[in-house]
């Protein structure tokens, strides 16, 4: 995947950070559901929106939960973000749209407890919330 070039520093918005397992069992229930086009869906939605930032991992190590993602804001000036929440069932195609528009939308607001953001369609996927993740070294 190509990475867009670093904002010159002072001009990065911030923006949603995704975390997303594409796994083996993660990819497989993708697979499964017919849904692995949502993966590039979402990949092109973090492409499109500013400051967005998407992270894929081998496995999240949630893997009795279905494909899972954690979702949060990234502060522009630091890189860090907020707290993560955490989200069930991605695989399947109702859920990954939803993200997909969450992201697209601008994620979770700044300040704002990210478990309090997600659209109507992501609720009964909210796993918890977890610590922020840290870009970079």
């Amino acid at each position: 995947m190509t990475r867009p070039a670093p904002a010159p520093v002072g001009t990065d918005p911030g923006g949603p950070l995704v975390a997303l397992c594409v796994g083996h069992r993660c990819a497989a229930l993708r697979a499964l559901a017919g849904t692995e086009e949502t993966v590039t869906a979402l990949a092109d939605a973090v492409r499109t929106t500013r400051g967005a930032v998407l992270v894929t991992a081998g496995c999240l190590g949630a893997c009795a939960v279905g494909a899972v993602a954690a979702v949060g804001h990234r502060d522009g000036g630091a890189g860090d973000s907020g707290s993560m929440v955490w989200l069930a069932g991605v695989h399947d195609a109702g859920r990954a749209e939803a993200l997909t528009r969450w992201v697209a939308a601008g994620g979770p607001a700044p300040g704002r407890a990210p478990q309090e953001g997600p659209p109507a369609a992501l609720a009964e996927a909210v796993m918890g919330v977890g610590p922020p993740v840290r870009l970079g070294g």
